[in-house]
């Protein structure tokens, strides 16, 4: 009964961590114009420093795998969501080019620990509750992104600057950081008796290697909706340029729900059955968009397109943090790093294809990323009797 209640609290302090993360990046890239602005930026410079983001996340998260198994996901969660709290305002007080891209890569470096650890943090205590809730974590930092994108427009229209915004911001990160931490629990993971435990790093063995490559597609997808949708909205369906804002926040909003409800499909069906029936829907959801390029079917198949998404990285990472006996900080880590791949060659790889055929003959690649998802899965064959999760036990509690 007491160790109930520990994990119970653990969760809801877990979660409090993902929505906070998750509304401190959204006012952070609802404020990249106005810094943009400020410092006078081209899109080149642009593009670049907000590179620097994803190439610290990179550099960095295979050490942060490291670091969340020495330290424990407890204490490097409360490291990870500190720094960020520190770094974020950085580029907002950046006076060159330069420097906003350096503050950037260290944001990317810093959020990288602070994701490997909550995720790992996540996993150990579905592990121990032997039931599904990944997507529930997940679902709570899509919804503090909603939040954040909410409250930058409030504030905006308050004439708050990028400054103002991301101070606010970390403040809430630290805040929240502060409070969870007595709520965490010491949880630390035990591999079973015939299995031998994996310390500091390990290279990727196949079954993660398997996991990656599916991570690389989820994400490869969700980037070119991201960077694309609205743009596809406008050029291809002839959609305004408030219809296409509409469109991408109706997207974000299926995410969020669609992971809302992922745990109970996922008790209720078997998460082989919930990837394969999302690549699925979200492979159809995309098709009818291209095939039918009018703004109401269009947004209906973003629509789709993000509830066919939204549980596909939770049940991935929840896979991989089963990868290495004892290590779940070291499997998260590893899949970020290869899967995040896809997260990268997005933009090059739909905005030269897009150049040669045109942006609606290019989003057959995403297309064909979700068969690829689906036919995974009915390769994989008739499943086993799906054990809910391996065996995880904590240490001073």
């Amino acid at each position: 009964m007491f160790y109930a209640k520990v994990l119970r609290k653990a969760r809801v302090a877990t979660s409090a961590v993902f929505f906070a993360n998750g509304m401190l990046l959204a006012i952070w890239a609802t404020n990249i114009p106005g810094m943009k602005q400020a410092l006078e930026l081209t899109d080149q410079e642009l593009g670049f420093a907000l590179g620097a983001f994803a190439a610290g996340t990179m550099l960095t998260m295979a050490l942060a795998g490291t670091l969340v198994t020495r330290l424990g996901s407890r204490n490097a969660l409360m490291l990870g969501g500190l720094l960020v709290s520190l770094v974020l305002p950085l580029s907002a007080v950046a006076r060159t080019a330069l420097g906003f891209a350096l503050a950037i890569f260290s944001l990317g470096v810093v959020n990288s620990v602070l994701d490997v650890a909550m995720n790992t943090h996540g996993s150990i205590i579905e592990a121990e509750r032997k039931k599904s809730m990944m997507a529930s974590f997940h679902a709570v930092f899509s919804f503090g992104g909603l939040a954040g994108a909410s409250t930058v427009a409030t504030l905006l229209a308050d004439a708050f600057g990028p400054v103002q915004c991301l101070i606010l911001a970390a403040a809430v990160m630290a805040g929240v950081t502060i409070l969870a931490a007595p709520f965490l629990g010491n949880l630390t993971p035990v591999p079973s008796e015939n299995q031998e435990p994996v310390r500091n790093f390990a290279w990727p063995n196949r079954a993660l290697l398997c996991i990656a490559a599916l991570t690389f597609l989820a994400l490869f997808i969700e980037r070119t909706v991201i960077d694309w949708s609205s743009l596809y909205l406008t050029d291809v369906s002839h959609a305004s340029g408030s219809i296409a804002a509409f469109a991408f926040g109706a997207f974000s909003l299926a995410m969020a729900i669609g992971r809302l409800l992922g745990d109970f499909l996922i008790r209720r069906f078997g998460a082989r059955v919930v990837l394969g029936c999302s690549g699925a829907l979200g492979g159809a959801g995309l098709g009818i968009a291209i095939l039918v390029p009018v703004p109401m079917v269009s947004i209906t198949g973003f629509i789709l397109v993000g509830i066919g998404l939204s549980n596909m990285i939770p049940l991935l990472y929840s896979r991989a943090s089963r990868a290495y006996p004892g290590a779940p900080g070291l499997g998260l880590a590893m899949n970020g790093t290869l899967g995040y791949l896809g997260f990268l060659m997005a933009p090059p790889i739909i905005g030269y294809t897009s150049g040669l055929f045109g942006l609606q003959a290019a989003m057959l690649i995403p297309v064909a990323a979700f068969i690829a998802l689906t036919v995974s899965n009915l390769r994989s064959g008739r499943p086993k009797r799906e054990h809910p999760v391996d065996r995880f036990v904590p240490v001073h509690l």
